[in-house]
């Protein structure tokens, strides 16, 4: 990962470098827009689309975003579903000079409930999407989208515990950089600033990493409908 992130940064300002990046993760970039499915688009703008969004990504990204690959494949999907509601609005609208007025209401009510039938099912696609990156990623920390119920604790001033531990991991750079990289939690460090034992970090180790990919991710349907990101907002 530290090999990764130093040629992101090389990158940003090395064109010979971005092309090399491009051309490994190529493999990355086309399994992405094909988990994403048509959008009623053409396979090779797609492909341009989500290229240019993974430029985007590597120019735009630091260590607080959390893990490249999951960040990318979020934006790349986000990038695809944008382009998709906007062909959808104005492919084939091609208007009568002069309409007749009740024809023009009629026509623009049934244009709204398709519109928000598409933007419905949209919504139900993203979500599945941020899970399937989400649940990547807190595989990677042994961590199961399934398991968040039982790990998360049952008391409320123990989730708001978990909460400030968590915050507090996402707005240190050190702490979130190790996370990152090595897949470590900082629990001696966290149980000295919060006057905690060790042992009560490891019980809830999970469910303080989960919360930290959370806040450092670009999960926007997830925080809203998961009952944990509740208590980050107290």
């Amino acid at each position: 990962m530290a090999a990764l992130i130093e040629r992101i940064e090389s990158a940003k300002t090395d064109s010979v470098e971005l092309d090399r990046l491009i051309a490994e993760y190529m493999p990355f970039i086309k399994r992405t827009i094909s988990d994403a499915g048509s959008m009623g688009m053409e396979y090779d703008d797609r492909l341009s689309i989500a290229m240019l969004t993974f430029m985007n990504c590597v120019k735009q990204y630091d260590i607080e975003r959390g893990h490249f690959v999951a960040f990318c494949a979020t934006c790349i999907r986000n990038r695809l579903i944008d382009e998709s509601r906007k062909q959808m609005r104005y492919k084939g609208r091609i208007l009568p000079l002069f309409p007749a007025e009740e024809d023009s209401v009629s026509e623009t009510a049934e244009e709204r409930a398709s519109l928000a039938a598409y933007d419905l099912e949209k919504e139900r696609e993203s979500l599945s999407d941020e899970i399937d990156v989400f649940s990547r990623q807190l595989a990677e920390y042994g961590i199961s989208f399934r398991d968040l119920p039982r790990i998360c604790p049952k008391q409320k001033q123990s989730r708001k515990q978990c909460a400030d531990l968590g915050r507090f991991v996402a707005s240190d750079k050190k702490m979130l950089e190790n996370l990152i990289k090595n897949n470590r939690l900082a629990q001696s460090e966290l149980a000295k600033n919060f006057g905690l034992s060790e042992k009560t970090i490891e019980k809830r180790r999970k469910y303080i990493v989960t919360i930290v990919i959370l806040l450092v991710g670009d999960y926007p349907l997830i925080k809203a409908f998961l009952p944990l990101y509740e208590e980050l907002k107290s």
